[in-house]
């Protein structure tokens, strides 16, 4: 059976079916990763604007997307003409049966299952919560995550707390006093989607203060869930033994 032409419209989407054996025949140009492979990939315009009539040039088999990622009225136009398959994993636990699911879709259930076992190989039970984080997505405005949301799920490997998990929107604005009233033991500023870097600190610790600490984090690794969640837990895995370990960062002096 000849190989599924597959486009994929999320990046973490392109990375897992990279990492289960399918090369998509086009990709949104915020799918970068794995580099190599996809150095020839024709690009399809972006994930919140695809561009519809390349698409359709490409006369894929299928199409992978993202129910969060992605615009429901894309998706719409393009299941009126293509199979397409959407996810949205909103915890860790979720992930082994959307790579399944992804990979009979693409025709690749065996290296598919091979990638879900590892995952869940790599799953234990989160630890009791041992200290207390707001995670950042974006500023002007400030916006952060609720506990109904992959990254906040993701963090509970760690023994992260999200003093916002329990607001009603996923994506909530919060203001610097609002953050500064929840006292989190630490503020996470990740890579994407806003580009969080050292660069950044001045106007953060303008917002927030000196007193609570800052992380930069990559983003990837926190919020891009397949082949990425492996490297997700990993990362996990390391904060919980700095925070149970005391090593936690410190604020300037």
């Amino acid at each position: 059976m000849p190989d599924l032409r597959v486009v994929s419209l999320c990046p973490s989407l392109t990375e897992t079916l990279v990492e289960i054996g399918v090369t998509p025949v086009g990709v949104t140009r915020y799918c970068i990763r794995p580099r190599e492979a996809l150095r020839k990939v024709s690009k399809v315009g972006g994930t919140k604007n695809p561009d519809l009539d390349r698409i359709r040039i490409l006369s894929p088999d299928l199409i992978v997307a993202n129910a969060e990622e992605n615009r429901p009225e894309d998706i719409a136009a393009l299941r009126r003409q293509f199979a397409v398959h959407v996810s949205l994993p909103r915890t860790v636990a979720e992930v082994p049966k959307m790579v399944r699911e992804l990979g009979v879709a693409a025709g690749r259930r065996r290296e598919a299952e091979r990638l879900a076992a590892e995952i869940e190989g790599a799953l234990s039970p989160p630890p009791s919560a041992s200290f207390r984080y707001a995670y950042f997505i974006w500023k002007d405005p400030w916006m952060t995550v609720s506990g109904d949301t992959y990254v906040s799920d993701l963090f509970r490997h760690a023994g992260g707390g999200n003093v916002f998990a329990g607001e009603k929107t996923r994506y909530p604005e919060v203001t610097p006093a609002r953050v500064r009233a929840e006292a989190p033991d630490v503020l996470f500023f990740p890579s994407e989607p806003f580009p969080f870097s050292e660069g950044h600190r001045p106007a953060i610790e303008a917002a927030f203060g000196r007193s609570t600490p800052i992380e930069f984090i990559d983003g990837d690794d926190c919020c891009w869930h397949g082949a990425r969640t492996r490297d997700g837990l990993r990362r996990m895995a390391e904060l919980a033994r700095r925070f149970r370990g005391g090593s936690a960062p410190s604020p300037p002096r």
